[in-house]
């Protein structure tokens, strides 16, 4: 084998490491630091919860609050562009609090509006009474993008590939 060969072949090893490497980050790149998102919902009444007028009964996120959301990850919040998310759904008693925003960051299947589905699915059970919003709540603080999996199914994330 020539040394050509060889070295051919250590860049294609290399370059399939790297690869297999970085899909753990790519899976997270849709999930916040928890650090800086732990996490942060209202006490909310699930009866209150499940009227048809909760979501809208929720003040806007105010300046301040996007601003240290995006400064506690090191973005500066005057170039930033994308979508800052919650964390903890408002349609499941999150608040605007900045320990419950994160800038998401879509790669792959688990876009802004997979997550939206997950937790219209996980409002609806917990309206239905058949799980309860700290469970629903928990999907999300631990890890969303294995809630979608869960409840569901992991290939038909809206907006996917």
């Amino acid at each position: 084998m020539s040394v050509r060969n060889v070295c051919v072949r250590r860049e294609v090893i290399a370059v399939a490491a790297a690869c297999v490497m970085a899909l753990p980050a790519i899976a997270s790149a849709q999930l916040p630091n928890n650090m800086y998102t732990p996490g942060k919902a209202d006490k909310v009444d699930v009866k209150q919860l499940c009227a048809a007028t909760f979501e809208s009964s929720v003040k806007p996120m105010a300046d301040w609050q996007k601003s240290e959301a995006l400064t506690r990850y090191g973005v500066r919040p005057e170039t930033f562009n994308g979508d800052l998310e919650h964390l903890v759904p408002v349609s499941l008693g999150g608040t605007n609090d900045p320990d419950n925003l994160y800038p998401f960051h879509p790669q792959g299947e688990y876009t802004v509006e997979a997550k939206q589905h997950l937790a219209a699915k996980l409002h609806e059970l917990v309206c239905d009474g058949k799980m309860s919003l700290k469970q629903a709540q928990d999907v999300f603080k631990k890890d969303w993008t294995k809630g979608y999996k869960q409840y569901l199914g992991a290939m038909n994330a809206p907006g996917g590939e």
